[in-house]
């Protein structure tokens, strides 16, 4: 596998790039705060007391919202590249009915390019995080803490706070946020102290230890949280069920279309790059570069940039997993039917024809003909989605209630396509239905720890029978299998690329 790691991954990378820099970002608004006599505590639907100060959100009849919250200080100056620390309470009341700023991150660009152009509204100072709840004054809700996607280099809170009415109304309070990204997210280098350079995921530590001290006040069960997230976002999931920094801060896990993280960086060699993209700068000197000089077009989650092996994530989740070392929490797993397509990677000049070539090795043709004629459109996949996906989902089913999902729509099934489902955006015909029922099942998990949905059908545990039952969500209806029949050739590329 080795051999071939480091061709595959740069490929793959570009191509996750090339999905990020489509995320819909929500530009920066400034959070008011105003300053006035301290009041007392009143109802839920006008003012919200939170550990740091009054917060006044909004309604529009069906949700209510708070937005722009800071659960951490801003990570400036002398805090750029340490942990994160409490944001400074506040007098009076301060009014959140806009988004805070997205993290640094630069425009769309092609990989590999020597100039990036920061995204306006993006800023270093944005550690925020976004409420959403269904506009009544139901108290014990399901918390559910969604963690964005966009490669680790892109994407903001916003979005799913901006799509959340239609799960938000189902019963649960969606927290939404952002979390540093890129270089200044995930970064090491020989001058700099301690033993962490995953400072993203501190972020979002932080965030889940704000949501314990604060979901009562908004009306969630504080003891009921599921953490979820798609693609980075879903990463960040499983690192999290893997790290000892986040033990105890939640009680279920979502993770949807995560690619493996086995190619980690090791903290020794995340420096080593760090010192090779700037050498022989002291830490005060690197605190004073300008955010934008941090941008890079490289970055490359899957050759190891983000998450990286640490004091915060001491192993890659895939070998946590494996090990039997992750959270024992209810799990929710699984892939789109066409992650990636041809056409990704030819647009970023990668011939995907290329890399099939020379899967497996010595082993290659054996692979060749346990696929057969669906070698050429599924073998990449399964590489870095489907497989990955069911290993962790056969591992942790030993452990925990697990569930595994394969997602296809007729109108588009490719990477990150079960999102707009998940948030039931989608309306009409097969497909609207398609939605109804996803939503409710992720709605259904968040409660309970079980997606068990009253008319539709019920969803086989995985870790029983083998590992490897799963629900196929397609717009037909959901439907349960019992074994997963791809898992002779599933097991075939395990066997070429050990």
């Amino acid at each position: 596998m080795r051999r071939h790691q480091g061709v595959l991954a740069a490929a793959l990378a570009v191509v996750l790039t090339a999905v990020a820099v489509l995320v819909v970002l929500l530009a920066r608004s400034e959070p008011g705060a105003e300053r006035a006599e301290s009041e007392a505590p009143v109802a839920l639907e006008s003012l919200v007391e939170t550990t740091a100060g009054q917060v006044r959100g909004t309604t529009d009849g069906v949700v209510r919202s708070w937005l722009g919250l800071p659960y951490a200080a801003p990570p400036v100056g002398p805090l750029r590249w340490r942990p994160p620390r409490p944001p400074e309470p506040w007098a009076g009341v301060r009014e959140a009915g806009d988004y805070g700023a997205s993290c640094t991150q630069p425009l769309p660009y092609t990989f590999g390019q020597r100039v990036l152009e920061q995204r306006p509204g993006s800023s270093e100072d944005c550690l925020f995080l976004n409420v959403v709840r269904p506009d009544d004054d139901t108290r014990d809700l399901p918390v559910v803490v969604w963690l964005h996607g966009g490669g680790f280099f892109a994407g903001s809170g916003a979005t799913a706070a901006s799509d959340a009415t239609e799960l938000a109304r189902r019963g649960i309070v969606l927290v939404s946020v952002n979390y540093r990204l890129g270089r200044l997210g995930f970064f090491a280098h020989p001058s700099l102290e301690g033993r962490v350079a995953n400072f993203g995921l501190l972020d979002q530590v932080a965030a889940l230890r704000w949501v314990r001290a604060n979901a009562d006040a908004f009306g969630g069960d504080a003891d009921n949280v599921t953490l979820a997230g798609g693609s980075a976002g879903a990463m960040s999931v499983n690192a999290l069920m893997s790290s000892p920094r986040a033990e105890g801060l939640f009680e279920r896990a979502i993770s949807g279309s995560a690619p493996s993280d086995s190619s980690s960086l090791s903290l020794d060699a995340a420096r080593q790059r760090g010192a090779d993209a700037f050498p022989a700068l002291s830490p005060r000197r690197l605190r004073a570069l300008p955010a934008e000089r941090l941008l890079s077009s490289t970055f490359n989650t899957l050759s190891g940039d983000a998450p990286i092996v640490d004091d915060v994530l001491p192993e890659p989740a895939a070998s946590a997993f494996a090990a039997g070392r992750e959270a024992d929490v209810p799990y929710l797993v699984g892939t789109t039917a066409d992650e990636f397509s041809d056409d990704d990677y030819r647009a970023f000049g990668v011939d995907p024809d290329a890399l099939r070539s020379t899967l497996g090795g010595p082993g290659h043709q054996a692979l060749v003909t346990a696929y057969g004629d669906d070698y050429r459109s599924e073998v990449l996949d399964d590489l870095v989605f489907d497989l990955p996906s069911i290993e962790r989902a056969v591992t942790h089913g030993r452990r925990a209630p697990t569930f595994r999902y394969v997602f296809r729509s007729s109108d588009y099934s490719g990477h990150g396509a079960e999102g707009a489902y998940v948030f039931d955006t989608v309306t009409g015909g097969d497909e609207g239905r398609l939605s109804d029922a996803v939503a409710d099942y992720w709605v259904a998990f968040a409660r309970t720890g079980r997606p068990d949905v009253e008319g539709l059908p019920a969803w086989p545990e995985a870790g029983t029978d083998g590992g490897s039952a799963y629900l196929s969500l397609e717009p037909g209806g959901p439907t349960p299998y019992d074994e997963d029949p791809r898992l002779a050739v599933l097991g075939a590329l395990r066997l070429a690329v050990s």
